[in-house]
């Protein structure tokens, strides 16, 4: 029964994750239009480390985000999950479309089905790699122009989800080891140490007179949204959802976003569609259908001996740490 509660409440923080993520490519690729890109990035991801952190602060536990024990890791989060692939994402959508941008992003559960079967020993099926492999086809079918011009923007997009899944797989073993860490620290951690790399970043690349020049009244709603939306609450949800569910089956569900991004692309940015953006969309849509079907077997059943032998390891240093700093 508490099986089946998690997996409906990881369902549920899916679907919204799912909403708020089909807006983002188009917010972002408004937002790029009117800020510089990591500029943006930058101050979307301190808004919301620091909406987050206050969070923190009421609840008590802002103290772990600083604890040498996971400070390497949740400082990897905040590299791969906010620095590089915001690097990655808000130039690659300044140089492709914004439903090129919806749908690259759809080679995400080929990177959680590797990492889940290397990382976290998941049992893989050949409908799996099937159903991946067509999704894999979607993607080569959307970015295929007459020309075969490479298009720096739709390979800075490809690399975007892989940094996610690294994030993802470092703070899902996190969360399962220590009780203490929770989604809401998760997302803390990843935007609050990640904004502070891009605001390095920003200041050796561009300097300080790119924020002097920086007109609030006409960016302030767009950094506002996509910090407290679309980072501090996405991240949140999306890492209940993760702690709750199967990397790899929370992936594929959460990939059917596109429908919705193509909408608002449709919508506010006035984006039509062609012919291999739709024909790429149902190949992937058909790929996504039947990965999500699949059962995927949870971590817990699939650990093997390997798997066993290094969480003891990773305790009986924790046990080591805690006695020496008594």
């Amino acid at each position: 029964m508490v099986l089946e509660k998690q997996e409906r409440e990881g369902i549920i923080f899916v679907i919204i994750t799912i909403f708020i993520a089909g807006a983002l490519p188009v917010i972002i690729k408004y937002g790029t239009g009117i800020i510089d890109p990591l500029l943006f990035a930058t101050l979307s991801s301190l808004i919301a480390g620091g909406f987050l952190g206050v969070l923190a602060l009421l609840k008590r536990n802002f103290g772990i985000l600083l604890n040498l024990k996971h400070l390497h890791y949740f400082l990897l989060i905040g590299f791969f999950g906010i620095t590089l692939s915001n690097i990655c994402f808000f130039f690659g959508v300044t140089l492709t479309t914004g439903i090129n941008s919806s749908l690259l992003l759809q080679i995400e559960p080929l990177y959680a089905l590797l990492i889940g079967y290397l990382l976290l020993k998941e049992k893989i099926t050949f409908g799996q790699i099937i159903f991946t492999f067509i999704i894999i086809l979607g993607t080569l079918v959307v970015i295929y122009r007459e020309e075969f011009k490479i298009n720096w923007g739709d390979l800075l997009i490809l690399i975007t989800p892989l940094c996610w899944q690294i994030a993802h797989f470092i703070s899902k073993r996190l969360m399962n080891i220590y009780k203490e860490i929770t989604p809401q620290l998760i997302a803390t951690a990843r935007t609050l140490y990640g904004g502070s790399f891009l605001l390095i970043l920003t200041l050796i690349t561009r300097g300080i007179k790119i924020y002097e020049n920086l007109d609030i009244r006409k960016v302030g709603i767009v950094l506002l949204f996509q910090g407290i939306i679309g980072f501090a609450l996405h991240y949140t949800i999306w890492y209940a959802a993760i702690k709750r569910l199967n990397l790899s089956k929370a992936t594929a569900l959460v990939s059917v976003y596109p429908t919705f991004s193509i909408l608002l692309a449709r919508l506010i940015l006035k984006e039509v569609p062609n012919i291999y953006q739709i024909l790429g969309f149902f190949i992937i849509m058909i790929g996504i259908s039947g990965l999500s079907r699949i059962k995927s077997e949870y971590r817990e059943k699939a650990l093997s001996k390997d798997n066993i032998k290094q969480e003891k390891i990773i305790k009986l240093k924790e046990e080591r740490f805690n006695a020496q700093n008594q």
